[in-house]
């Protein structure tokens, strides 16, 4: 019985996704705060001007909780610089693993022209395939007839 070993590689992409969300919500309350300026008739040109409206205006979020627009335009600045900062990481953590089965080495008959070779499978394979009473696999074409057939297993 031979063993045979396959391995699975897994990467994790949740920085990633960590970092689209923080993009996101960071350039959320900046749109939403440069809004408010625009609907109030501040001009983006008038630095002053805006400066005044961001320190002068309390943008609440409820239960009494009041902050200077400012102070939400910094927080998104912090946040969106580090979503782009995890976007733009090229590390990826990646998980190997090695997986050992047991193989076996299966004699196979084609049905049409009688002729026999041989295969490899894994014992979890036959299993699945309900291998004790089904004798019969999936469709392969014989290499001597050319025809696809569903070969007999015939001795293990």
């Amino acid at each position: 019985m031979a063993r045979s070993m396959r391995r699975i590689i897994v990467s994790r992409n949740s920085s990633r996704i960590f970092g689209w969300v923080l993009t996101l919500l960071g350039l959320a309350p900046i749109i939403v705060a440069l809004l408010a300026a625009w609907t109030s008739g501040v001009s983006f040109l008038d630095l002053s001007a805006l400066y005044d409206f961001l320190w002068a205006n309390p943008f609440s979020i409820g239960f009494g909780i009041e902050f200077e627009l400012i102070y939400v335009i910094v927080a998104g600045t912090v946040a969106t610089i580090i979503g782009i900062f995890l976007l733009a990481r090229k590390r990826e953590e990646i998980e190997e693993l090695t997986v050992v089965s047991d193989d076996l080495k299966v004699t196979l008959e084609c049905t049409v022209c009688k002729y026999q070779w041989k295969e490899h499978f894994s014992k979890t394979q036959l299993n699945s395939m309900g291998f004790p009473q089904n004798r019969t696999i999936s469709r392969r074409k014989c290499d001597i007839c050319g025809r696809f057939t569903r070969p007999k297993i015939t001795s293990i």
